[in-house]
């Protein structure tokens, strides 16, 4: 019986993971009624940046749709311990390892995949520990709150309290809080 092959993961980057999870999962393109719409396509993405995807097998929109959904919760999750629980979930379906590679004298940490086919969904795993491993605090990674959105977004600001994927949900927030505010008190 021979070594099983692995593949070494690359990790995406962090606006592309959640391009990806915005774009293909269902949970978002549902809550913002477009789930009739065509998805984008695979070479779409593959085209804006080839030199980056050339690292990964190929994969086709059923991959991103798959590989969306399954790190959508981990936005959604509501504890550290529900976000960890969920990681170490994929790690295990991606069957994904971490190993110490080296050149010359520099050591540094490379992740496996057992699952090659499974290449796209790891680099987005990878992304999210590499994430937490930087920035702990895993109640950073959020849905929007808004109306008709549950879009993912990592939260990057200094005091922490991001609520809403853009700044179009925030205004449409405000907006709908201020008219409310102002039917209230004309009807007082």
């Amino acid at each position: 019986m021979g070594a099983r092959k692995t593949a070494e993961v690359h990790p995406l980057p962090i606006p592309l993971l959640v391009h990806i999870v915005n774009e293909w999962g269902d949970a978002p393109r549902i809550e913002a009624h477009e789930g009739t719409k065509p998805y984008p396509t695979a070479e779409s993405l593959r085209a804006e940046s080839p030199e980056f995807w050339a690292h990964f097998p190929p994969f086709d929109e059923r991959t991103l749709v798959e590989t969306a959904n399954l790190i959508h919760p981990i936005f959604a999750a509501t504890t550290g311990r529900q976000c960890a629980e969920h990681l170490n979930q994929l790690i295990l379906e991606a069957e994904m390892s971490p190993a110490l590679s080296s050149e010359a004298w520099a050591v540094h940490e490379v992740w496996h995949t057992a699952r090659p086919d499974r290449a796209l969904l790891a680099g987005a795993v990878l992304s999210l520990v590499d994430h937490l491993r930087h920035e702990p605090d895993a109640s950073r990674l959020g849905t929007c709150e808004g109306d008709a959105c549950v879009d993912v977004y990592v939260d990057q600001s200094p005091a922490g309290r991001r609520q809403y994927c853009s700044l179009t949900c925030q205004n449409r927030s405000r907006t709908r809080a201020y008219r409310a505010n102002r039917r209230t008190v004309a009807q007082s």
